[in-house]
């Protein structure tokens, strides 16, 4: 696995500066971005490091498996006025490098309505532009001079519009609200590519069913899992999942090398205390 960087030692730590040819199975990656370790996915695969989050970008899809990204109280702003588009992230070599074409990347205020009639290709499907989103939210960092880095393609994901706009948008704007009380946030999201449980043999020919997000702090977590179709109505306390399903559906291990038992108590934390009690936590 190569793990590639452009940091800066206030938003990570200086172990991310480093430039590892390759990774064994039995290591880990230890950044600030991540809580106790990064997730390893494959060993084949590109791990980009950011100013504001981490991604593995997956060598089959040229998207990311996952992205991480540590949420304090000084980063959240107001990102309504910030220009949105799609770059490519050069970082990563061209082979394995998401390509949303020459127009775009020339567009430094892109003209938003022009940017919905395009399409961007992955290997075998295609993300319409109406389906495509951050996964670390430009809200959670918008108060810090990095937040264009999140307009990079590996923090991009196929995030159907009715979700995106929908109870994911929302649960971003709780787990911002969270942090005017706790210090540091860290948070794991990524596409799941099935239901059924991971098996590697299977090459990622479609678009994911499903999207997890994990939120943890020090002490407890909070773990979600989206259907791709959820209406965007829909409230994300109703889109609970305990860590270990996620982590069958997903086929890697969200927070390895944890030293400490977390507790589900960040559940009610972010308004969803009596859907938690209803749930039937299977880690349990």
């Amino acid at each position: 696995m190569r793990f590639i960087s452009n940091t800066n030692i206030r938003w990570v730590s200086a172990l991310s500066f480093f430039l590892f040819s390759s990774f064994s199975s039995g290591q880990s990656v230890h950044i600030s971005h991540c809580f106790s370790a990064c997730p390893l996915v494959d060993a084949e695969n590109q791990v980009v490091v950011r100013h504001l989050y981490a991604s593995e970008i997956n060598r089959q899809t040229g998207v990311a498996d996952w992205v991480a990204y540590r949420i304090l109280p000084g980063t959240i702003g107001i990102a309504s006025l910030l220009p949105r588009y799609w770059k490519a992230d050069e970082l990563l070599p061209e082979s394995g490098r998401f390509e949303v074409g020459s127009s775009t990347l020339a567009i430094e205020q892109p003209d938003l309505s022009e940017a919905q009639d395009r399409d961007y290709r992955v290997n075998e499907f295609v993300l319409n532009s109406d389906d495509r989103g951050r996964l670390a939210p430009m809200t959670s960092f918008a108060d810090t001079p990095y937040w264009d880095d999140l307009n990079y393609t590996s923090n991009m994901a196929s995030l159907p519009s009715d979700l995106r706009l929908g109870a994911w948008s929302r649960l971003d704007q709780a787990i911002n609200e969270l942090s005017s009380s706790e210090s540091t946030i860290y948070v794991v999201s990524g596409p799941i590519y099935r239901t059924e449980s991971f098996n590697s043999e299977k090459l990622f020919e479609e678009a994911p069913e499903r999207y997890f997000k994990i939120v943890a702090t020090p002490e407890s977590y909070a773990s979600f899992a989206f259907d791709a179709k959820l209406p965007i109505h829909a409230t994300y306390c109703s889109q609970l999942e305990t860590i270990g399903s996620i982590q069958e559906l997903t086929g890697f291990e969200i927070f390895p090398n944890l030293a400490t038992t977390l507790t589900p108590d960040l559940f009610a934390s972010l308004g969803c205390g009596q859907q938690y009690r209803n749930f039937k936590n299977e880690d349990e």
